[in-house]
C-alpha cells in the first residue's frame, strides 16, 4: 500500500539520536582515530565495504584512541547555501510536496552568518540585494525579494558546526534574549504572507488618487479624475494607502459616476479624510479555514502583476484565492500558508534539518591518551564501549587504545609505524611510539597497534630499524576490543599530529 516516511520522522530520528546521550540513563558516544599505515594506493583513502571484517574488527585492531562526544558537541544541520548575487532563489510554498523542496534554494546564509528564508522571489527574478536585519517582520529588499530572518549563527557555533557544506540549525526552547527568540515568539500560525500570481489575466484597471470628500464612514467622494460611469468601480476594492485611516481595505458596493461617490460594504474603522490617498483595484477574495487575511492587487498594462497583503490573517491550514473585477478577467493566484506555528517558529522543522553535525576537538594528547608526533587515517563513532579491566561502561573523557609493551634493554629507538616481531610468539604489531623511562632510551613503554598474535615476555625486534629489546609485561588498551557498536567509519587522507596540535573534527550524519 502507498506510504511515506515524512520529514518529521527523519528529524525525529536525528533528534532521538542526539537525546540518547543526555537522558537519565544515557548512551555514550566516542570519536575514535586509527590507522597509522598508508593506504594501499599511495595515500588515497579507499571505499569502505560494510563487511564484518571491515566494520567490526579492523577498526579495533588499528584504533589509537577515543574521545567522548557530549550533546553540546552536536547540532542539527542543513545543506549550506550561501547568498550569492544573481541567483534565483526558490520561495517557500505550502510544502504540499515536502520532498520537492529538499535540495532547493529556499533559504540562505549571509556574509554576517544570518539565516533567512525566501518568502517571495519576485516571480522568479534574480536576487541582487543581500538581506540584512533581524526584524520579526518580513524583510523586503529593493530587488523585490521578501525574506524571513530565522536566526544568527554565533562565532562559537560557526567554529564548531559551520562547514563548507553544512550549516547549523537550532530551535530555541527558552528565552535567551536573542533576535531568534523574538522571531519564534512573534510567529503567527497559519498566516498568509504571500499570494503568488499564477496568471496575469487581461483588461483590468486600477485607480489611485486623493479622497475629495467624506460623507460618512461608509461613503466617500473620489477626485475629479475618477470615472464618470456608474458602477465602474462596483465590485472592486478600495485600499486607503496613506493618511488618516491608512491600511484599511473595503469592497466597493456602489459607485455613482456623476458625483464620483462610492459606498463600501463595511464602514471604515477609522474614517479617512481629504488628505488620505486611495488605491482601487480588482477584488481579491481569500477563502479558507482561517481568518483575517486580506489583500489588494497591482495592475500594470491591464494585467495583475502582484498582490499585496494587507492582513496576513492566522490559523489557515487551507486557503484559495479568487480575483474578480468590474473590468478584466483571467487572473489566478495561489496563497502560500506559513508552516504550522508560523514562519520562524521552528527552524529545525522549517528548514528540514534532519542531519546532525558532530564537532569534536582533539587538543594535544588529551591527558596522554592520544598519540602525538604520529598520524591517523581513520575516524569513527563508537557507541557504548566497555572498559577492558572491568567490562563496565566507559564514561571518561578520553581513552588510550594502544597496547603497551613494557620493554628493557632496548638497543635503540624503534621507528614510528615500523613492524615489530616477537622472537618466541611470532606475534607482530605496528609501533605508535616509544615512551622511554631512561636517558639512554633503553627502558620504557612501547605503544603498538595492529597486533597479530599474542606477545609474551620475549625479545622483540624492529623489522625496519633492526633495534631490539625484551618485553617484561603486556597491557592491553583501555577499551575492551569489539565491545560497543561502531556506528560510523570514514577513511581519510593522512592527518599528522603533534604534541601541541588542536584538531577540530566535524562529521555530518544524514538521516
Amino acid at each position: 500500500m502507498p506510504a511515506i516516511v515524512t520529514r518529521k520522522f527523519k528529524i525525529y530520528n536525528a533528534e532521538h539520536f542526539k537525546e540518547a546521550f543526555s537522558e537519565a540513563t544515557p548512551d555514550y558516544l566516542y570519536l575514535f582515530i586509527g590507522r597509522l599505515q598508508e593506504w594501499p594506493n599511495s595515500d588515497t583513502p579507499p571505499a569502505i565495504t560494510e563487511s564484518t571484517t571491515a566494520v567490526d574488527y579492523d577498526p579495533w585492531r588499528d584504533m589509537l584512541a577515543a574521545k567522548k562526544i557530549a550533546t553540546n558537541d552536536m547540532s542539527f544541520a542543513v545543506e549550506r547555501i550561501n547568498w550569492t548575487t544573481g541567483t534565483v532563489y526558490d520561495e517557500y510554498s505550502n510544502f504540499e510536496n515536502m520532498d520537492a523542496h529538499l535540495g532547493k534554494k529556499f533559504y540562505v546564509l549571509t556574509a554576517t552568518n544570518n539565516v533567512y528564508k525566501c518568502i517571495f522571489n519576485n516571480r522568479g527574478a534574480t536576487s541582487t540585494v543581500e538581506p540584512t536585519g533581524t526584524s520579526t517582520s518580513i524583510i523586503t529588499t529593493s530587488d523585490g525579494y521578501r525574506w524571513k530572518f530565522m536566526y544568527s549563527i554565533s562565532a562559537a557555533e560557526a567554529l564548531d558546526f559551520l562547514t563548507p557544506f553544512y550549516l547549523p540549525v537550532k530551535t530555541l526552547t527558552a528565552d535567551d534574549s536573542s533576535a531568534q527568540w523574538a522571531v519564534q515568539q512573534a510567529a503567527v500560525n497559519g498566516a498568509i504572507h504571500v499570494i503568488d500570481v499564477t496568471a496575469n489575466g487581461t483588461g483590468y484597471t486600477q485607480r489611485s488618487g486623493t479622497i475629495a470628500g467624506i460623507t460618512n464612514s461608509s461613503v466617500i467622494t473620489l477626485d475629479t479624475g475618477a470615472s464618470t460611469v456608474d458602477d465602474y468601480y462596483t465590485g472592486a476594492t478600495v485600499f486607503i494607502s496613506s493618511g488618516l485611516g491608512a491600511s484599511q481595505i473595503r469592497e466597493i458596493t456602489d459607485y455613482v459616476g456623476d458625483t464620483k461617490v462610492l459606498t463600501v460594504n463595511t464602514a471604515f474603522t477609522i474614517t479617512p479624510n481629504t488628505s488620505s490617498t486611495y488605491h482601487i483595484s480588482p477584488l481579491v477574495t481569500i477563502s479558507g479555514d482561517g481568518t483575517g487575511a486580506t489583500a489588494y492587487a497591482n495592475v500594470t498594462s491591464g494585467q495583475i502583476k502582484k498582490i499585496n497583503m494587507v492582513g496576513i490573517g492566522s490559523d489557515y491550514s487551507k486557503a484559495s484565492v479568487v480575483i474578480t473585477a468590474p473590468q478584466g478577467s483571467g487572473a489566478t493566484a495561489t496563497p502560500y500558508i506559513s508552516p504550522r506555528g508560523g514562519h520562524g517558529s521552528d527552524p529545525v522543522d522549517e528548514l528540514c534539518a534532519h542531519n546532525l553535525t558532530l564537532s569534536v576537538r582533539l587538543s594535544g594528547t588529551e591527558g596522554n591518551n592520544l598519540p602525538s608526533n604520529n598520524d591517523f587515517r581513520v575516524i569513527g563513532l563508537l557507541k557504548n564501549p566497555l572498559l577492558s579491566n572491568s567490562l563496565t561502561s566507559a564514561t571518561d573523557t578520553a581513552y588510550d587504545q594502544t597496547t603497551k609493551l613494557a620493554v628493557i634493554n632496548m638497543t635503540g629507538v624503534l621507528d614510528q609505524d615500523e613492524m615489530i616481531t616477537g622472537a618466541l610468539s611470532g606475534a607482530t604489531a605496528r609501533v605508535v611510539l616509544f615512551a622511554n623511562n631512561t636517558s639512554t632510551n633503553t627502558t620504557g613503554d612501547l605503544k603498538v597497534v595492529g597486533i597479530n598474535g599474542t606477545f609474551q615476555n620475549e625479545k622483540i625486534t624492529g623489522n625496519t630499524s633492526g633495534y631490539f629489546g625484551n618485553v617484561t609485561s603486556v597491557t592491553s588498551g583501555e577499551l575492551e576490543p569489539y565491545e560497543g557498536q561502531i556506528l560510523y567509519l570514514e577513511n581519510r587522507p593522512v592527518s599528522v599530529r603533534t604534541f601541541d596540535q588542536i584538531e577540530d573534527i566535524k562529521l555530518t550524519l544524514q538521516y
